[in-house]
């Protein structure tokens, strides 16, 4: 068998070779994706753990603002509050976003119910949207206004100016 040309390489070297390049990718490429998200997160100046979510929300993140915001509403089936879902849902309407208009209109039906336990609130607030063009809140404003007393209506009307 003759020299083998030192410069040319071998099939099987460079197989190895390039199975080797792979493995390191595959493996660094995980770490490198890490790496970036936790200086994204340093960016943000968002810590990591329990509060992350929230900061990230107020930092205007609508993925976290729509987790809140959905979090509150299931919270506020039970305690009646829906202050909180229906903050978190408006600002994401302004924004444009698809899933914050469909939380509002949720939390509007739910005011609608009578779910919301302060019922003047919830009348100023339909009305509010109903005066920012939301004409189909007109039936879910009438649907409170039967629940509610005549001091409670006469108090909404009052904070409405009407």
């Amino acid at each position: 068998m003759a020299a083998m040309n030192k410069n040319v390489i071998h099939p099987r070297s460079r197989c190895a070779r390039i199975g080797f390049a792979l493995l390191l990718v595959s493996v660094l490429a995980p770490v490198h994706g890490r790496m970036a998200a936790a200086q994204a997160t340093d960016e943000a100046g968002c810590p990591s753990g329990d509060q992350w979510l929230a900061c990230r929300a107020r930092a205007g993140d609508q993925g976290a603002m729509y987790s809140l915001g959905r979090n509150a509403y299931e919270a506020a089936r039970s305690s009646g509050d829906f202050s909180e879902a229906f903050d978190w849902a408006r600002r994401l309407d302004k924004l444009g976003d698809k899933n914050g208009e469909r939380l509002l209109k949720m939390v509007y039906m739910q005011m609608g119910w009578g779910n919301h336990r302060d019922y003047v609130q919830a009348y100023v607030w339909l009305s509010e949207g109903i005066n920012g063009g939301a004409d189909y809140l007109v039936q879910w404003r009438k649907m409170l206004a039967e629940k509610m007393t005549a001091e409670q209506l006469a108090t909404a009307r009052k904070s409405l100016g009407n």
